[in-house]
């Protein structure tokens, strides 16, 4: 089978032998799909400059197994230089995205998520630090309930309404479980919950509850192999 200028995004390479790459990306029709970009890492390939992450591209690729071959890559549009914390939150949302995307499914739902969240990291890229945290936090979110893992931020699971006032654990599986708080286990304000829920990041308690929460929400699907991109983040200076 082969494929011709699929629109796509690259979300992680990595070397094989001594020039080529492995590629995972991210395309419209076909979903995440691996792709073996031969002599790619050599001195003379055009593909070396080309194969970059945060970049619209068109891919051609043929092959029948679960890894493809690169044909042909073109740019579609500009590519987005991050830098930093930002640099790291792109990374990370990639990081995801290979962890939790299944091979030749289409997704465009979450496609357009992740070309929204690019765009807000370009803005936070511009000077706008303001929008890295609530973007991040959104687009969490919006992935869960694209892959049918969404948090319910109305009921708990036993489909009573969130109480502003109420103590709840989040069990990702099930939903929220009303508790006493407890400082030794990880609880929310039913209050707060439902501030994120409505997209309210205005204050550092929202914001702060939301990271945790997410952090919950995606654990079980993400694997216990540790996140390289946070990794990244836990060894910057703090400022």
């Amino acid at each position: 089978m082969r494929i011709e200028l699929q629109p796509a995004y690259i979300l992680h390479t990595r070397p094989f032998r001594d020039t080529s790459l492995i590629i995972d990306c991210f395309s419209r029709d076909y979903g995440r799909v691996s792709l073996l970009a031969k002599g790619a890492r050599s001195a003379k390939s055009r593909q070396r400059q080309l194969l970059q992450p945060f970049t619209p591209l068109l891919l051609s690729w043929q092959g029948k197994g679960d890894l493809k071959t690169l044909v042909g890559v073109e740019t579609e549009g500009q590519g987005l230089f991050l830098q930093g914390k930002v640099l790291f939150s792109g990374l990370y949302i990639n990081e995801v995205l290979v962890r939790l995307l299944p091979q030749m499914d289409a997704h465009p739902d979450i496609l357009f998520l992740y070309q929204q969240v690019l765009a807000r990291l370009e803005q936070v890229n511009q000077g706008e630090t303001d929008l890295l945290e609530p973007s991040l936090r959104q687009f969490e979110f919006s992935l869960l309930e694209a892959l049918g893992y969404g948090i319910d931020f109305h009921s708990d699971c036993q489909g009573q309404p969130l109480q502003p006032e109420g103590w709840y654990q989040l069990y990702p599986e099930r939903g929220f479980l009303s508790v006493q708080p407890n400082p030794d286990e990880v609880s929310f304000q039913g209050a707060c919950l439902k501030a994120i829920g409505e997209g309210d990041f205005s204050s550092l308690v929202n914001l702060r509850t939301a990271k945790q929460l997410a952090r919950v929400a995606l654990k079980p699907y993400l694997g216990s192999k540790p996140l390289q991109s946070r990794m990244l983040f836990a060894s910057q200076p703090l400022s």
